[in-house]
């Protein structure tokens, strides 16, 4: 058997830049996502408070409609309140028993971690334009009556 040695091709000058770059990425991940679900909050506030002020303001529900018919103009609260509700569970702290001295116990708590935070986000988010969509939706309805 011939066991032949080959020569690595030498490393590209900029390997060391992306390699620092990808651990700063890795260890900003969570703080990302964790600022991402704030200014989610803060948009579904401003959003909520917008749709309460045409609920209540505007006389936006036409009187004149069936109460099933009325009760679909709180669609777009709920799926925003909804949406609250997982981001707040972003943000949420959690207790992890990590076991400081396991590598491999570490990354993959922090990668259990990290996915979930980021399907709450994901799942928020979708809320979020579920809620638009029928708000959309429901001054398009109400134009037409």
């Amino acid at each position: 058997m011939n066991d032949e040695i080959f020569d690595s091709a030498a490393p590209d000058p900029q390997d060391k830049i992306w390699l620092a770059h990808g651990k700063q990425m890795l260890a900003e991940s969570l703080t990302n996502v964790r600022s991402a679900a704030n200014g989610l909050l803060t948009a579904l506030g401003v959003l909520q408070g917008i749709y309460l002020g045409m609920l209540g303001f505007a006389k936006f529900i036409p009187e004149a409609l069936a109460i099933e018919l009325k009760t679909l103009f709180f669609l777009p609260l709920l799926l925003w309140l909804a949406s609250v509700y997982f981001c707040v569970g972003v943000l949420m702290t959690q207790k992890l028993a990590i076991n400081l001295s396991s590598p491999t116990d570490i990354r993959e708590q922090s990668t259990r971690h990290l996915l979930e935070t980021q399907l709450l986000l994901k799942i928020a988010f979708w809320l979020l334009a579920l809620g638009l969509l029928a708000a959309f939706g429901l001054i398009i309805f109400r134009t037409k009556i």
